[in-house]
């Protein structure tokens, strides 16, 4: 739909040029498809969902200071967060999703926009300046039709100033009034010293093995090829079972009367003539398995991640730290998402300092963004545990790093507030030799 409009909507709605390419509107529009699709098994939707396991789970984002500030966008960030998981698979799937926050009842939210409803219409360098968001869609249902509703948002940085513009179309991108579930949205708002556009971007980290990667492009990006022969194997394989279903054939005469055979998929009606009418015919089953091995691997190889995502590993007589280190292909890749991560946070939380300024939210203070990344898919945790406790014998390593380490949905306020609770509960050697406030 976003691909059939767009173009409309920006000359006509917005009155305004873009960078991205109709080939680009394209193709996102087809690699959200193939994202989305349910009727088929789903080899972007598996690779997007195991490597986004892989990438956040057992991490930690923070936001650190001590003033109101840090508390607001603290609300907001430990609350996307928890849908991490989701947010890196949609931009492992699409090729890229961003994060667009918005103001609510003196709060902060977000909404998740996959790419392909995205054009990229100004850079400065590696800043988006320019951009236009298919931001919302809306379908009221009547009793007899259906009516879809569009928002879509508009953002300029014009002389260090960011023009956000809002527009309302149907969906065949014909501009309409603002809906009343709407009203409350400023169509027009603009705000100073502001150098880029007000969400994040979090791109897959593919390569798109093109000069410009002003997109991204999805896990299984250049893999189709061996996607649609592993499909057709799955097929003959399918094939292969049904065609070595057991029958049991008898006279069409032993159907009839009182003690006559079901009529079902086990017997089958024959019109014989002699007693060696049948010739057995009964070849090998032909096992697909191996070569289904062999196409899974392939497909591991092609997309750059371990063995063991699709394929079956042999680690009987593996070590745990082998097994460790056959995992580095797919590390590198979680970790090259982890840097694009950052960098679409950092993105995010620099618009919402910008929208809590412009609304009035709480006083400015000071933020520092912090990521605390597991290390589990190489490092064993026994192996992890012994390295942070001699670092805290060593200085090096804070209580509350460790204490998060052990308890990662924790902020480092909640941290803090549990390792002072620990020690004030704890006896201290006075207490022990019941000297405290007395004498020896």
């Amino acid at each position: 739909m976003f691909k059939n409009v767009i173009q409309y909507v920006l000359n006509f709605l917005f009155k305004t040029n873009t960078q991205t390419t109709k080939k680009e509107i394209d193709d996102n529009s087809k690699y959200a498809k193939l994202y989305e699709s349910i009727d088929d098994i789903n080899f972007s939707a598996i690779f997007s969902n195991k490597l986004a396991n892989y990438t956040i789970s057992d991490s930690t984002m923070n936001i650190e200071g001590d003033n109101a500030r840090v508390d607001l966008l603290n609300k907001t960030g430990q609350s996307m967060w928890k849908k991490g998981k989701k947010i890196v698979s949609m931009a492992f799937g699409y090729g890229g999703v961003i994060i667009v926050p918005y103001v609510k009842g003196g709060k902060i939210y977000y909404n998740l926009v996959p790419q392909d409803r995205l054009t990229i219409d100004e850079t400065d360098g590696e800043l988006i300046t320019g951009a236009t968001v298919l931001a919302e869609k809306k379908v009221i249902s009547g009793t007899i039709s259906q009516t879809t509703y569009l928002r879509w948002t508009n953002y300029k940085v014009e002389n260090g100033n960011m023009v956000i513009t809002q527009q309302f179309s149907d969906d065949k991108g014909n501009k309409i009034p603002a809906p009343e579930f709407w009203k409350d949205i400023q169509e027009v708002r603009t705000i100073t010293n502001v150098d880029r556009v007000l969400f994040g971007y979090i791109k897959s980290p593919i390569n798109n093995r093109k000069a410009n990667d002003k997109y991204g492009v999805p896990i299984t990006y250049g893999c189709d090829a061996t996607i649609m022969e592993i499909k057709e194997t799955m097929k003959q394989l399918i094939r292969e079972y049904e065609l070595k279903e057991c029958f049991v054939g008898a006279d069409v005469t032993m159907f009839n009367g009182k003690n006559a055979l079901p009529s079902n998929g086990l017997f089958k009606k024959i019109d014989s003539t002699s007693d060696d009418f049948f010739e057995v015919f009964d070849p090998q089953f032909r096992d697909y398995t191996t070569r289904l091995q062999e196409l899974y691997k392939r497909l591991e190889h092609e997309i750059g991640t371990s063995y063991g995502i699709l394929s079956e590993v042999d680690s009987q007589q593996a070590t745990a730290t082998e097994i460790k280190r056959s995992m580095y292909d797919t590390f590198t890749i979680c970790d090259d998402m982890r840097s694009n991560i950052e960098k679409g946070m950092e993105d995010f939380f620099y618009a919402c300092n910008v929208l809590a300024n412009a609304f009035n939210l709480s006083p400015q203070g000071e933020y520092q963004l912090s990521f605390d990344w597991s290390y589990s898919l190489l490092e064993d945790t026994a192996t992890e545990w012994s390295q942070l406790t001699y670092g805290l014998t060593k200085g090096v390593v804070k209580e509350v790093e460790i204490r998060q380490w052990l308890f990662p949905d924790e902020t480092l306020e909640e941290s803090q507030k549990a390792i002072d609770e620990i020690k004030e509960e704890q006896p201290s050697v006075d207490d022990l030799l019941g000297i405290r406030g007395g004498e020896e």
